[in-house]
C-alpha cells in the first residue's frame, strides 16, 4: 500500500542538494493514480512487479517489468498503477550529469542494464564512496541514450473521434467492431477513420489494434490468470494465436515475460 505520509522524491531532492543520485522505491495500489507532477532532477523508473502506464504529453507508455524509462527534468508526467505495482525511481542531479533531451526513453532490461541499475541503487543507498556513484552515473548516462526502444509507447490520439475508440478499447480490449461499425459508433465514414489511423499512427486499423491488445495484456500477465483466460479477454479466439503475436511482437514469450522479473 502507498504510504501516503513518507517523504516524497521532491522533498528528498531538496534535502540532498549535493548528491548525485537519489534512489525510492515505490508501492502502489492497482488503479493508484499519481497526478501530473514534474521534479526538477532526471528520473530512471523500472518495476521490480507489476506494470505502469505514465503519460506525458500526447503520449503514454506502458512500463512492464522488462523495461525502464527516463524522463528527463523538468518534464511534466503522470502514471497510474494498472496492476499492484512496486517500482524504482533514481533521481540524477543535474549538476552532476550531461544535458538530456526534453524527452521520454524507453529503454529494455538487458541482464547489463539490469545489473547497472541494481548497482546505481546500491551506490545510491550507500553514501561512501560518490567517486563511484558518479562513475556509474557515466555508464548509465550511455544506456539511456543508446539503448531506445519504442515497444511499449502508445501514442494518445488527437482527433477526438479516434480518442472515443481508443478509450474504449482499453477498457474493453476484445471488443471485435469491425471499421465500418466504430464509423457508425463516432459519427465517421469508414474511409474517414482509416484514412485518420494512417495520419495518425502510420498503420492500419487492425494492427493498431493488436497492438493495443498485447501491450494491455501486459498488467494481466501479472495476475494469477491462465494464459488462455488472458487471450479470451483481449480477444483472440485461442491462447496459440495469442502466443504466437505475443512472441512476434515482444520476442518472448508470455510465461518467459512472467517469469522476467528482476530481483532486487
Amino acid at each position: 500500500m502507498l504510504n501516503r505520509h513518507a517523504i516524497s522524491a521532491n522533498e528528498m531532492m531538496v534535502a540532498n542538494p549535493n548528491s548525485p543520485a537519489l534512489v525510492k522505491t515505490i508501492e502502489m495500489p492497482k488503479g493508484y493514480l499519481d497526478t501530473k507532477h514534474f521534479h526538477p532532477w532526471h528520473q530512471v523508473i523500472f518495476p521490480v512487479e507489476g506494470l505502469l502506464q505514465t503519460k506525458s504529453g500526447q503520449h503514454q507508455y506502458l512500463v512492464p517489468h522488462t523495461s525502464a524509462l527516463f524522463i528527463p527534468a523538468p518534464l511534466t508526467h503522470e502514471s497510474i498503477a494498472l496492476s499492484d505495482t512496486i517500482f524504482v525511481g533514481i533521481y540524477i542531479n543535474p549538476k552532476f550529469c550531461k544535458k538530456y533531451e526534453k524527452q521520454i526513453r524507453t529503454i529494455a532490461l538487458t541482464p547489463f542494464f539490469r545489473e547497472l541499475l541494481k548497482e546505481v541503487r546500491r551506490s545510491c543507498l550507500s553514501v561512501e564512496n560518490q567517486n563511484e556513484l558518479q562513475n556509474l552515473l557515466s555508464v548509465l548516462h550511455d544506456q539511456i541514450l543508446r539503448n531506445d526502444i519504442v515497444t511499449f509507447k502508445l501514442l494518445l490520439p488527437q482527433d477526438k473521434r479516434l480518442k472515443v475508440i481508443f478509450d474504449k478499447l482499453t477498457k474493453t480490449p476484445a471488443l471485435d467492431w469491425s471499421l465500418k461499425t466504430w464509423g457508425e459508433y463516432v459519427g465517421a465514414s469508414e474511409r474517414t477513420l482509416s484514412r485518420l489511423f494512417v495520419k495518425e499512427f502510420n498503420t492500419s486499423f487492425p494492427l493498431w489494434r493488436q497492438h493495443l491488445r498485447l501491450v494491455f495484456s501486459l498488467s494481466l500477465l501479472n495476475e494469477d490468470i491462465p494464459v488462455q483466460a488472458i487471450a479470451d479477454k483481449i480477444g483472440y479466439k485461442n491462447d496459440s494465436s495469442y502466443i504466437k503475436a505475443f512472441k512476434s511482437y515482444f520476442n518472448t514469450t508470455p510465461q518467459q515475460f512472467k517469469r522476467n522479473k528482476i530481483e532486487l
